[in-house]
């Protein structure tokens, strides 16, 4: 692999989000006290053995199922509309030569165009459900030049793709939220494309991305009632996450931080913190809280992009990869005092 570049982007109804990132070498650290990966079932689904979209889909599903979000039901609408979305991003980056990841699909000429706003593309799939704006739109694009003589060359699998891109988007804060929203129904879609640019060398583009929507249906969590994402038995979370990587930034002053914790009540409700600690062993790692009060992104309506019920917790230093954590937890929920602790362990690799 000669070039790896990587772009990220969430929407959440008219929100747009956009992270930029590199890819980096990470150092093996030997594990300490890992936690045993946890197996949740969750639902069934139809995509295909190996594709991008299962793994995507499992990581989601695991995550949510395992810290009390609630899994999601597979909509082939909602699938069609991410898969079209995917290979306009991919014809729009081969044709003009420009790596392209939007929301937006401008180029009514393009052959796979189906809408501007994600919610216009949902209305335009065979069975013509329109989602209004409810909908979450979460993205992921990868685009690189590699050498095919390279001995050294290890070319990830369509599963590992899909698996490595929602890892990626649930170590964020805005994406993360916009994974973890409250609409029932998922879609994903994702393709791969390559074509050659030499005897021996070869350009690919890939997309992924996932629409998390409802009509009617959403899923509470219940008066009182806080999911956390981690939470207890999460495992192989990336140590580190670049703030700079998301856009707008939620942590401008940090470069360089540990994995978010996100804190979420249903809408409506008003978390509030008064004490957080992440520790290894019994020493405590420095944090910091973003909440709405402290949010530094503002939408194009002027409202936060973190709501009143919605609280992250943020190491302001890397994690040490293969090690478990204990993360405790309090505050209140409309006022009522809560209290959680919960331990989860890093895996090997950052964004």
């Amino acid at each position: 692999m000669t070039k790896l570049n990587t772009l990220s982007l969430s929407l959440i109804l008219s929100l747009g989000l956009v992270a930029c990132g590199g890819g980096g070498d990470s150092t093996t650290v030997a594990p300490t006290s890992v936690l045993p990966t946890i197996t949740v079932p969750i639902p069934a689904s139809s995509y295909l053995s190996g594709s991008a979209a299962l793994g995507g889909y499992t990581v989601l599903q695991q995550a949510r199922v395992l810290c009390g979000f609630g899994a999601l039901r597979q909509d082939t609408r909602l699938d069609a509309a991410s898969l079209n979305h995917a290979r306009y991003l991919n014809n729009i980056s081969l044709t003009y030569g420009d790596p392209v990841l939007s929301h937006y699909e401008e180029r009514t000429s393009d052959p796979f165009y189906t809408g501007y706003y994600p919610w216009y593309r949902t209305a335009f799939t065979p069975l013509g459900t329109d989602y209004g704006t409810q909908v979450a739109e979460i993205l992921v694009g990868t685009w690189w030049d590699y050498d095919t003589t390279n001995p050294s060359l290890v070319i990830p699998t369509l599963q590992q793709r899909g698996t490595d891109s929602m890892r990626s988007l649930l170590n964020t804060v805005y994406h993360l939220s916009g994974a973890m929203y409250d609409g029932a129904d998922v879609g994903f879609g994702a393709e791969l494309r390559t074509k050659s640019t030499g005897a021996t060398t070869v350009h690919e583009e890939f997309r992924f991305g996932s629409l998390n929507g409802y009509q009617t249906a959403t899923i509470a969590l219940g008066a009182g009632k806080m999911a956390t994402y981690p939470c207890q038995g999460s495992s192989n979370i990336p140590p580190a996450f670049v703030p700079a990587s998301e856009m707008p930034n939620p942590l401008p002053t940090l470069s360089t931080v540990g994995p978010p914790i996100y804190l979420k009540v249903d809408v409506g409700q008003e978390l509030k913190m008064t004490y957080s600690n992440v520790s290894q062993n019994g020493v405590s790692v420095p944090i910091t809280v973003l909440t709405n009060a402290n949010d530094p992104s503002i939408d194009l309506y002027g409202q936060k992009y973190i709501g009143t019920n919605e609280v992250f917790v943020i190491p302001t230093v890397a994690l040490i990869p293969n090690t478990t954590y204990t993360v405790s937890l309090a505050g209140t929920i409309n006022s009522v005092p809560f209290s959680r602790s919960f331990a989860m362990s890093t895996g090997l690799n950052g964004i």
